[in-house]
């Protein structure tokens, strides 16, 4: 009689619901997170492009400044600094004279040829190095005068996020044309 009495009091106790979670809710959990987690990727590719062209403008500011102080340097040959260089048009790169290592030294005429030959190798593999890269990707650069005015102008192209009305007619993401351009006025 006791262990029916026992079963009879069992009966009469109300269950209780189970204390858990349902698959259907881990799965909007996991949905939730999934989302959380996908925003915080596409912030960290964002931020990391953002930095990497930051980068390039920095280069190319560099690359700007060294040759305008360059040009400072060397003042009785500034109209030999007048030039385009890019990785498709190398003609107007200077050969690299020779007198670097002569006893006599360079005349201003060569050290701005020497001086652009160096510079150019931002942009160009000139000296036939194995797994060459540029300094920026499909760089160029140019050097114009106005009067005293020397202006260093430096291009790029990068990728970067843009609107719905790029030039390619991407909605996303785009090679998009960078530009840098330094100007000094250099007296003689």
């Amino acid at each position: 009689m006791h262990l029916s009495s026992q079963l009879q009091r069992r009966a009469s106790i109300p269950r209780r619901p189970h204390r858990g979670f349902t698959l259907i809710e881990v799965l909007v959990a996991l949905l939730i997170v999934t989302i959380g987690t996908m925003g915080i990727i596409s912030v960290q590719l964002r931020s990391f492009e953002a930095n990497r062209g930051a980068l390039y403008r920095t280069q190319a500011i560099n690359i700007a400044a060294e040759l305008l102080d360059q040009m400072r340097a060397n003042r009785d040959a500034l109209s030999a600094y007048l030039i385009h260089v890019s990785a498709m048009q190398l003609s107007d790169i200077p050969a690299a004279p020779d007198c670097a290592t002569s006893i006599t030294g360079c005349t201003p005429t060569q050290s701005a040829a020497l001086d652009l030959r160096q510079w150019s190798q931002h942009f160009a593999n000139l000296a036939g190095i194995d797994d060459y890269r540029p300094t920026l990707p499909d760089a160029a650069a140019s050097v114009t005068r106005n009067g005293e005015e020397y202006t260093v102008t430096v291009i790029w192209r990068e990728r970067d996020w843009d609107n719905n009305n790029a030039a390619d007619g991407s909605t996303s993401r785009s090679n998009l044309s960078r530009t840098v351009a330094m100007t000094s006025v250099i007296q003689r």
